[in-house]
C-alpha cells in the first residue's frame, strides 16, 4: 500500500513538474484581457493600444484591451490580483497603481501589489507642464509668480489622486511654496478637457497626452520634466532649466500577471515583449506619441518600482495627501 501510494505521489510530482513547460508551449490558446484601470484616450490606454495589436500579431491571438477605470486604478489591480493566474487576464500598471496607491490606500492596493507579478517595463514617459492657452504666463517662473499672487484660487487637475500628474504638482508645491488645490478626475482626457476650459490652470502630466492638446492651442505648454528638450517641442524648457532640477520626472508604465502564473507563461511573455518593443516600427509610434520605450525585465523592473515607492512615500508624506 505504501509502495502504491508513494508511486501515486511520485507520478503526481512528475506531472506538475511538466505541466508548466506544456503549458508555455501551448500558451496562448485563447484571447488574452489587458486590464487598464483608467478611461480610453489617456497616456496608459494609448499605450496599451499599441502593444496588444503588437502582441496580437506575435503571438496569434487576440489581445483584447478592456478598460476598468476607477480609484486611480485600484479596481482594475485588484481586478487582475484576483483572476486565475494562468497568462489571460494581464494588467497595464503604471507609476501611481504600483508606487503610490500603496501608500494612500493601505488596506486595498497593498495587498493587490503583493499578488502581482511583473513582466516587464514597457516605456518611460517625461511630463509636460501646460495651462490654459487663455493664462497670460509664459513659463514655469511666470505661472509661480501668477499662483503666488491668488493664493487659494489657482487649481491643479490630475487623472486621480496618487496618479503621478497629482504627485508631480505637489513636489512642485514643496519646491515652490505653492498652495495649489488639487482637482482629480477620472482619467487624463477629462483633466485635459477642463484645462482647455480654463476649470483648472495646471496640468502635469505625460507628454504623449499633453501634447495633442498644446498642438491644438487648447494648452501652453510651459516645461517638460524630462532630463532634455522634447525634439517636437524645442522652445519649451526642462524644469532643471527653469530652476528646478528636483523635479526629473518619468511617468513609467509595465506589464503584470496575477502572481501565481506558471513560470514559463511569464517568461513567454517578457520575451514577446521584448521583441515588441525592439521592432522598429511600433517603437516610432510609441515615440510619436511622446513615450519611449524602455524595457526592463522582471528582475530589473523590480528593483526600479522599489526605488520609485521610496521617493514618492516622501512625497506622499511631505505633502500629508490623505484619500478621503
Amino acid at each position: 500500500m505504501k509502495t502504491l501510494t508513494s508511486l501515486a505521489a511520485g507520478i503526481v510530482c512528475s506531472l506538475s513538474v511538466m505541466t508548466t513547460p506544456v503549458f508555455g508551449q501551448t500558451y496562448p490558446n485563447q484571447p488574452i484581457s489587458l486590464i487598464v484601470g483608467f478611461p480610453p484616450g489617456g497616456g496608459v490606454d494609448m499605450v496599451a493600444r499599441q502593444l496588444a495589436d503588437a502582441l496580437a500579431k506575435q503571438l496569434g491571438q487576440q489581445v483584447i484591451v478592456e478598460n476598468r477605470a476607477g480609484a486611480a486604478g485600484n479596481i482594475a489591480m485588484d481586478y487582475v490580483s484576483r483572476a486565475r493566474p494562468d497568462g489571460y487576464v494581464l494588467l497595464m500598471g503604471n507609476l501611481g497603481m504600483l508606487t503610490a496607491n500603496p501608500a494612500l490606500y493601505p488596506k486595498q492596493a497593498s495587498e493587490s501589489v503583493k499578488k502581482l507579478a511583473p513582466i516587464a517595463r514597457l516605456v518611460v514617459t517625461p511630463l509636460l507642464a501646460a495651462v490654459p492657452s487663455t493664462l497670460p504666463a509664459k513659463d514655469m517662473k511666470a505661472f509661480i509668480a501668477l499662483a503666488k499672487s491668488k493664493p487659494g484660487k489657482m487649481f491643479f487637475g490630475s487623472g486621480g489622486s496618487g496618479n503621478i500628474n497629482h504627485l508631480a504638482v505637489e513636489l512642485l508645491n514643496i519646491q515652490t511654496g505653492l498652495k495649489l488645490t488639487h482637482v482629480p478626475y477620472k482619467g487624463s482626457a477629462p483633466s485635459l478637457t477642463a484645462l482647455a476650459a480654463n476649470e483648472v490652470q495646471l496640468v502635469i502630466d505625460g507628454l504623449n497626452v499633453v501634447q495633442p492638446q498644446v498642438s491644438g492651442g487648447r494648452a501652453r505648454a510651459i516645461a517638460i520634466t524630462g532630463e532634455k528638450r522634447a525634439p517636437d517641442l524645442p522652445d519649451v524648457p526642462t524644469m532643471a532649466e527653469a530652476g528646478y532640477p528636483d523635479m526629473t520626472i518619468y511617468g513609467w508604465q509595465g506589464i503584470f500577471a496575477p502572481a501565481g502564473t506558471p513560470p514559463a507563461v511569464l517568461e513567454k511573455l517578457t520575451r514577446e515583449v521584448e521583441k515588441a518593443l525592439a521592432n522598429p516600427e511600433l517603437a516610432n509610434r510609441l515615440k510619436k506619441q511622446g513615450t519611449d520605450p524602455a524595457y526592463q525585465p522582471p528582475a530589473e523592473f523590480e528593483k526600479y518600482i522599489s526605488a520609485e515607492r521610496t521617493r514618492w512615500e516622501k512625497v506622499i508624506r511631505s505633502a500629508d495627501i490623505k484619500i478621503q
